[in-house]
Parts: structure tokens; sequence; C-alpha cells
């Protein structure tokens, strides 16, 4: 549901204007509305808070750290944990005492960002100089034995390059160019590298060297050194040896420059986020005030609060400021519905489901919230789909240890609750099915599934998912009429009225020509046709002329109803990979294949598992986010964001 919202007016002497910018932030109720004028900057009336000089000086500061620690925390490695952080803020805020933020830490700042990036850039230079070297080595090795057949060495009576891009006419040319310019000493070898990467040797007398190298330079292309230099006046294998000892030796400083970073990451980390943390909430406490109105007296805030917290922060605020500020409610008879913050309300159980609502804007204020009919089909769809309480256990287990480890972090934490309800369903449906990792149970005790047994009765399963459409969709078309009556919109809500009766006609009717209508054929064929006029009758009133477009939405519905069939299609093929990693082991005729068979049922296993976490999950949204919420949900609303601290402690 939607909370019901009060907006608000806060009144209060204007030398209060630093405390009452600290007590909202801690309280964290207030969404703040930009206070409106009725002539700016005019002498008796209010205007816009503007910051003082040396307030002004400390915002440019505090952005100009804040940038500086955007640049330095994504080179933390590893990045500090929540209680880490919580407790550097802990101790830096007590270290603060009442000095600004950026004077005292400016300079820890300036280092830890000279200091993180003096490491990477090193660090990035050893990976470069590794692949270089690595590149190296490997063509000089593809070469090494045209180099050693002619007895060459590098720099005297031979070169080496790399030629990208060079069609077989190209190269063709280019040895031509040696020819001409060397005589007929030269002799060019070409070996493929591969993706149009060709490496060349040119052998040449040792007096042409000149000529060669001005070839080279006309033509652009890059010869082979070595990265330190080594290559001239050596044979190939003793090039090749330096090259190894030299990659050996990058490699151990890259070793040990990782080893710093972490360390240095370890003993700072914490710190580096818990200050960014700490400026970021000053420069809300600075920005914010843009909203605010003031005169030579007082000061002026508009905004939102839930009407539970009203009389909290009311009692809250004649606590701390006694008569120097005065809270009141400003009713919302002159207010759109699009500018008040929607902020849903929904039971704890129902609440992590949000999270998935989060995906689109949330619905305007006073609407309907289905975030709890999202919850309650998502996880029918979701049971019915994988239905096997082995991995249902399996879900619950990881979110458990997920949880206990990353729980504070409140969007990991409700998403490992809704895999935990989904666990929880999967055990509900596999008990029907007595499904426990497949046939597993089937094969120990032999009972018969509760339920059905899916993968005997697809039939069954097929006949439940549609009926689960029959059921979806026409819920969300009732919903769409009850919303469009209740916010003014009667056309709207007639033509979904048609829509829903035209729906149920087809239904009666498909039900009656197979003699499945209780009522008998011929009474099911006359309700068909009554329903039938009067979904045209509402279709006309509400669409006008195109009101056969309407008609041909109908069969669009059924359509959408029958795409429910999904959820049996998913759930057979879940089940059959189940039952082919069971038999692997099953089928063992020593004990050899035995634990082949373990370990690739094992395999088969965890494959399902996460193909069944996924692709279920996928389709469960679909069928909500694509089927059911169109038919009414229209986010129009802007979210519900407080003025309140964002920081580990």
């Amino acid at each position: 549901m939607i909370a019901s919202m009060d907006r608000i007016e806060i009144v209060f002497m204007r030398s209060e204007l630093t405390a009452m910018i600290e007590f909202l932030q801690s309280q964290g109720s207030v969404h703040f509305e930009q206070v409106p004028l009725a002539l700016e900057e005019h002498p008796g009336f209010l205007h816009r808070v503007h910051l003082p000089e040396n307030e002004r000086e400390e915002l440019d500061a505090l952005t100009q750290l804040r940038q500086l620690l955007a640049e330095t925390q994504p080179l933390l490695a590893p990045r500090p944990g929540h209680f880490e952080v919580r407790d550097a803020g802990l101790a830096l805020q007590a270290e603060l005492g009442d000095t600004p933020a950026h004077e005292h830490c400016a300079a820890a700042i300036r280092n830890w960002h000279r200091d993180l990036r003096r490491l990477h850039r090193r660090k990035l230079n050893l990976q470069d100089n590794i692949q270089v070297v690595t590149a190296y080595s490997d063509m000089l090795r593809s070469l090494l034995p045209h180099l050693q057949e002619n007895n060459a060495v590098l720099g005297e009576n031979a070169r080496a390059m790399v030629l990208e891009g060079y069609t077989d006419e190209g190269l063709r040319s280019l040895e031509s160019r040696f020819a001409k310019a060397v005589g007929t000493g030269c002799r060019c070898i070409t070996h493929s590298l591969g993706r149009d990467r060709d490496a060349m040797i040119v052998l040449h007398p040792a007096d042409k060297a000149e000529a060669v190298d001005q070839v080279i330079a006309d033509e652009g292309v890059v010869t082979v050194t070595s990265p330190d230099g080594s290559v001239y006046g050596n044979t190939p294998v003793e090039v090749m040896q330096r090259a190894g000892s030299k990659l050996q030796s990058l490699r151990k400083d890259l070793d040990a420059v990782t080893a710093e970073i972490q360390t240095y990451s370890s003993t700072h980390g914490a710190a580096v986020v818990a200050t960014d943390q700490l400026i970021g909430n000053r420069v809300n406490q600075l920005t914010v005030i843009d909203d605010f109105a003031q005169s030579a007296l007082v000061g002026t805030i508009q905004g939102w609060v839930p009407s539970a917290d009203y009389k909290a922060l009311s009692s809250a605020l004649k606590a701390r400021f006694g008569d120097r500020a005065e809270i009141g409610q400003l009713g919302l008879h002159d207010v759109e519905l699009e500018r008040v913050p929607t902020k849903r309300e929904n039971h704890p159980l129902v609440r992590p489901f949000e999270l998935v609502m989060s995906i689109m804007k949330p619905p305007t204020y006073g609407h309907f919230d289905p975030t709890w009919l999202v919850a309650l089909s998502f996880l029918i769809f979701y049971g019915f789909i994988l239905g096997d309480a082995g991995y249902g256990l399996t879900m619950i287990a990881i979110g458990v240890l997920v949880k206990r480890k990353f729980g504070y972090i409140k969007p990991l934490f409700d998403g490992m609750t809704i895999l935990q309800y989904m666990g929880v369903s999967s055990i509900a449906f596999g008990i029907l099915y007595w499904e426990f990792f497949g046939n597993v149970l089937e094969k120990m005790f032999g009972f018969p599934p509760f339920l059905f047994h899916r993968a005997h009765h697809p039939d069954i399963s097929l006949y439940v998912s549609v009926a689960f459409g029959a059921i979806h969709v026409p819920l969300s078309l009732i919903i769409g009429i009850k919303e469009g009556f209740a916010h003014g919109h009667k056309k709207h809500a007639e033509e979904q009225l048609g829509m829903l009766l035209g729906l149920f006609a087809l239904f009666i009717g498909v039900a009656s020509m197979s003699g499945m209508f209780p009522l008998g054929g011929t009474l099911g064929g006359i309700l068909a046709l009554i329903l039938f006029c009067t979904a045209l009758f509402y279709l006309g009133k509400s669409m006008g002329a195109m009101a056969p477009m309407g008609v041909m939405e109908i069969i669009g519905l059924s359509a959408n109803v029958l795409s429910y069939s999904r959820l049996m299609a998913l759930g057979i093929a879940g089940i059959a990979f189940a039952d082919i990693a069971n038999g692997m082991p099953a089928s063992a005729t020593s004990f050899l294949v035995f634990l082949v068979g373990l370990v690739g049922a094992f395999g088969v296993h965890a494959f399902n598992f996460c193909l069944s976490v996924f692709s279920p999950t996928i389709h469960s949204l679909r069928l909500n986010v694509v089927e059911f919420l169109p038919k009414f949900y229209h986010p129009e609303g802007k979210n519900y964001e407080p003025f309140r601290k964002d920081m580990a402690w």
C-alpha cells in the first residue's frame, strides 16, 4: 500500500538555519520541496537562501575533495567492509570535533589519492611491460627456426618486424622493395601470426643495414626490439633467454606492488570510504538549502512527511527548538497528486518485493500499489515451475549465508530474502509434486505425489498453468476498472470493463463448444452472446470508432492467458534435467563408472539449479510486468526521498 503523506511547513528563526538542517537530517523523514516565492529578491518578501562566503568556500573545497575521493575509492583493493567503515567513521568524527572536515582531512585525502595512483601506475606499467615481453617472446619463438637456420644476428644481418593488416599483395610489394634496395643478397621470410598479423624477417648483408632501415622507415613499420633494448648484436637464443629473465623479474615486481596496494588499502581503505561519506553528508547539508526560503528574521521549509511520522517530528522539533520554530500542515487541496512523493508501506513480509517494483517508477500518490499481488503471484508461479524441495533448501541456505556476511547492504538483504521466499515456495510445491533433487524420493520411497507427477501428466500441468492466466489477467482488468472509476478516468474504466466482459464471453463460449460449461452448451452460448454484446456496448461507448480495435484487443488478451502455459514447459524441462542427473550414477556397471556418474550428476544438478534460479525468475517476473501490471499500473509518481544521513554509522 501507499503511505499517507502530510504536506508541512516549518518556520524558524533565521539564526537557527544550520541547527535546523542538522536536526532534519538526523530525523530523516522530511522530503523537501522548494518553497514558492511571490517575488524573487524583493524587500519584505521571502527570498532564496544563499550560502555566506565562508560556506561557499567550504562547499567548493569539499567538492574538490570529493572528486579526489571518487578517483581514489575504485583503486582500493580490497574494498573495506561495512563494519570497518563504521568504526573508522566513528573515530574520524570524534577526532574532528568542531574542526571543519575540509581543513582536517584535505592533506590525508591528497596523500591517499597520490599514493594509490602512484602504486596503480606502477602496476599498470608492469602489466603493460609483461604483455609486451610475452608477445615479443611468442613472436620470436615462432621465428627462431628461421633465424637459427640462417645464422642471423638481429641488428647486424637481420631485421625482424610484425606487420598488421597486410594483404598477400602488400607483403609481396614490401619484399620487392627490400630486394630492390639491398640487391641479390636480400631474403625475406614471412610467418603468419594469425588475425591479419604476419612476422617478417629480412636477411641481408651486414653492409646493407642502412638500406634496409631506410625501407623500414619509409614503410612506417616498427621493428621488433626487446623491452630492455638487448636485441642488437645477440643471437635469437640469447635474446629469448634475456626476455625470459626479464619476464620473471617483471612478474616478481608485479606481485610486490600488488601486495603493497593490498596492504595500503587494508590500512587506509576504511578511512577513505568513511571520509567520503562524512564529506558527502556535509555537502548535502550545504546544498539542500536551495529549497529553503528566508526573510530578514525567519527561514521557511516546505516538504512532505509520512502522516504516521508527523506527530513524532512535531514533538522532536518542539523539544529541540521550543518557540524558535513552528511546524504546520498545509493540506493537499491545491496540490496535483503527481507532486506528492510516493512511499510504499507494505507488510514486513512483502517489503522485500519493493526492490522488484523499484525497476519502475512508483505509482502516483493515492493509486493502487500492487507490490503484495506481484509478490504473491511471483512466488506461486516460481514454486509451480521449480517445485523441488532439494533445490528450495539450497536456495534458503544460500540466502542465509549471504545475509550473514553482507546483510548490512539493504538491496542485497532484500534480494536474498526474496531468494529464501522462492526456496520456501519451491519446497511447498516440491512436497506436492514429491520432488527432491528430481525423483530421488520417488526412487527411495516410491510414494505417489500429493498433487500430480509433472513428467507423466503434462496435460494437467498445462491446464493449471492456463488456469493461472485465466485468473491473473482478468484480475488485472478488474483492478484497472476500479482504479479508473476511483480517479475519474471513466472512459478508460469502461474500456477495461468491455474487455473484461469480452474475455469472459470468450471463455464461456469456448467452454460451451467443448462441452465443459457446467450449465450446458446452449445456455452457455446464450450467456456468452449476452456478455459479448454488453462488451461491445462499453467498448463503443468508451472508444467510439476505435471499438473494433478493442475487439482485437480481447483476442490479444486470450493470447495473454495462453502464454501462461510457459509455466508448464519450464517446469517439465527442470524435472527432466534433474531425472537425467539422477540416472547417471544409477546406471553404473562398476564402482569407477559410479564415481564418474556421481560427478556428472553433481554437475548436471548444479547446472539445473542455476538454470532453475534464473529462468523461472525471469518468466515469473515477465508474466507480472508484461501481462499483469500494464492493465492498471501507470508509474507516474515520484519516489519519497527524505533528507537523511547516508553514512555507515
